[in-house]
């Protein structure tokens, strides 16, 4: 699945779940999301027509295009230049390439102020910036596999203190884990960057039908055990990448839904990830899950 990603340039969570996979109806589906939290999309293509021709089908308002750095080199992180567009970039940005490792980033800073100066020249000095995500995972070279948590926070630190001293940058910085990823290198708290250098604590989280919702919840970088801890820590928190995993399953579109249209879980933005490549989570594929994502968050 790793390999998957790469060709994808994207980041797919471990299998995870929800209720109906273990034979418990979904609840009935909360209020429509609140208008305070922004929603984006995946799309392969990661081109900002394509976002708004998905967000048309699905009758929503996106406010955000899903976007990733190529991290095959050093050089290719900081080459990375947006798509034209209005809409807010999430950025997830690449902690070092294939083959490095994070206690490498301090060598390598103007490779991140050079993204920071694409950005802001190209119409995104607000975007949020997603730096080594899923980083309790092991499926990228940041992975808990290639680094220590006093590593990885050193880096994360170095790189949100380059990329905010470029003229004009006004970038929100995410921190995100994967949803039920145990860190194998120590506590999820330990690798935590601190309060100066997060602005959202984020999770990723797919659907499984061999997990239960209460272990999608409450599981280490489970969604209520994310949202408990950005609240710990006064933040927001975010759904940056969220889908289906290769069945047509209308209740984790339900589910998903009431959680991020809680006002009591303070999710800032979410983005669904339509794609067939790294993870089957195209949403136009599945009809039933479809429909019910039109019903719960058309706007």
């Amino acid at each position: 699945m790793a390999a998957a990603r790469v060709v994808a340039v994207a980041a797919v969570s471990s299998l995870l779940g929800l209720a109906a996979g273990c034979g418990t109806a979904a609840p009935a589906p909360a209020p429509r999301a609140a208008a305070t939290t922004a929603m984006g999309l995946f799309v392969p293509s990661q081109q900002p027509g394509d976002v708004r021709g998905l967000a048309r089908r699905l009758h929503i308002t996106v406010q955000g295009l899903s976007a990733y750095t190529t991290g095959t080199s050093w050089s290719t992180i900081g080459h990375y230049v947006p798509p034209p567009t209005t809409l807010r970039l999430f950025l997830s940005v690449s902690m070092n390439p294939d083959g490095g490792r994070p206690a490498q980033v301090p060598a390598h800073l103007g490779v991140f102020r050079q993204l920071a100066g694409n950005l802001v020249r190209g119409g995104q000095a607000d975007a949020i910036v997603r730096i080594g995500w899923e980083w309790s995972a092991t499926f990228f070279p940041w992975g808990t596999q290639s680094t220590t948590p006093a590593q990885y926070v050193r880096a994360f630190r170095a790189i949100v203190t380059a990329m905010r001293a470029v003229s004009g940058a006004r970038f929100r910085f995410d921190w995100c884990a994967n949803s039920g990823s145990v860190p194998t290198n120590g506590s999820y708290a330990a690798s935590y960057p601190g309060d100066a250098y997060v602005d959202y604590i984020g999770t990723d989280q797919y659907d499984d039908p061999g997990s239960s919702w209460v272990q999608d919840l409450d599981g280490t970088g489970g969604l209520a055990s994310t949202a408990a801890f950005a609240r710990a820590h006064h933040k927001a928190m975010s759904i940056p990448e969220w889908g289906l995993n290769g069945q047509d399953d209308p209740s984790f579109i339900d589910l998903m839904h009431g959680f991020i249209a809680d006002p009591a879980n303070h999710v800032a933005y979410d983005s669904y990830f339509s794609d067939d490549i790294a993870v089957n989570s195209d949403i136009t594929l599945f009809p039933a899950s479809e429909a019910a994502f039109v019903r719960d968050f058309h706007s």
